[in-house]
């Protein structure tokens, strides 16, 4: 990755290290909780990148994909990431192919609209603060953070409602953080997902978050045709590996009324059981996000009151599912 003067230039020596020592406690913290595999392939960038300090995805899932591309991947298909955010992910994914012998030639498509949205309320009160604004394009941003390897990137601005993929083009490995609402995973469903084959890995970024529960629900219906890889230590993705073939089933639309009440109960204990448990409320509260986002208020609150009876504070069901259906209830009064 280019240096962080080149990425956002004009910062002070002071301002590139703003949060270094709070960074180096939590790396020390989270090496000791599920981090020492990944130790090695861990972005150096991170402790002094400002911008790390805005990333979506935590520096572990950058240490599980380089990884992954240095020692798995096997030139099979093609690798598609869906929302690189600032590129992260990319360079990690590009970083380990560097080294594995057979990927050195991969070229990562990239999805996004590249158009902040919420950068402002991301960088206030930091060193970046007032540099970028809501509604600028960020894709040359995205190029100069992975310098020279973003010759090695497809990217593809636009709505990811109009992505499209040639379904005769195998995808090896496909990373997936943009699935935030029906209608997109519907879309990617129909899309990328055909063109996975035997072997072809999946990462759900959101897995272990509260706001894409369909994505839980798709995985569960389909769980025979994937083994569980692994959740990413410190982080809520979850990596599956196709091990059967899909049907044409599999790529059609899906929505709420398509599942019943003990399928979807089963596809979230399920779902939970695969993370750690601090995570699992978030994925309780995506079952919770589910009902609220289908207008079933009132089996969204029991099932609210359930979750919270059972479930640690500081959580998404608290900060994400109880606002969203205390909204919506005040809504219907």
């Amino acid at each position: 990755m280019r240096t962080t003067e080149q990425a956002v230039p004009g910062l002070s020596a002071r301002q590139r290290l703003y949060g270094i020592r709070s960074r180096v406690r939590r790396f020390r913290w989270e090496l000791a909780t599920g981090g020492r595999p990944l130790a090695r392939w861990f972005p150096r960038t991170w402790f002094t990148d400002p911008l790390a300090l805005v990333d979506i995805c935590s520096p572990w899932e950058v240490a599980w994909v380089t990884r992954h591309a240095a020692t798995q991947l096997r030139g099979i298909g093609a690798v598609v990431e869906l929302g690189p955010w600032l590129g992260d992910i990319t360079a990690g994914i590009l970083d380990g192919a560097s080294r594995n012998p057979a990927a050195t030639d991969v070229v990562v498509d990239a999805y996004d609209l590249f158009v902040f949205d919420d950068i402002e309320a991301r960088t206030a009160g930091l060193p970046l603060e007032g540099r970028f604004h809501d509604g600028d394009d960020f894709l040359d941003l995205y190029r100069t953070r992975l310098g020279a390897r973003s010759a090695r990137v497809r990217p593809h601005q636009g709505d990811v409602l109009d992505a499209t993929w040639d379904r005769d083009l195998p995808i090896e490995f496909l990373f997936v953080d943009v699935a935030k609402t029906w209608e997109i995973w519907n879309h990617l469903a129909a899309t990328f997902l055909p063109a996975l084959v035997v072997g072809s890995v999946v990462v759900e970024q959101d897995w272990a978050h509260a706001c894409t529960p369909w994505i839980h629900l798709w995985h569960h219906r389909w769980r025979s045709h994937f083994a569980e890889l692994e959740q990413v230590p410190n982080a809520g993705s979850f990596a599956f590996e196709l091990i059967r073939s899909l049907p044409e089933a599999a790529f059609e639309p899906t929505s709420m009324d398509d599942f019943a009440d003990d399928e979807i109960e089963a596809a979230f204990d399920w779902a939970a059981s695969l993370v750690d448990p601090e995570r699992r409320p978030n994925v309780r509260a995506a079952l919770v996000q589910l009902h609220t986002l289908h207008g079933d208020l009132d089996t969204a609150s029991r099932t609210c009151v359930r979750e919270l009876a059972a479930s640690r504070i500081d959580s998404e069901l608290v900060d994400v599912a109880l606002p969203e259906l205390a909204a919506r209830l005040a809504a219907n009064r």
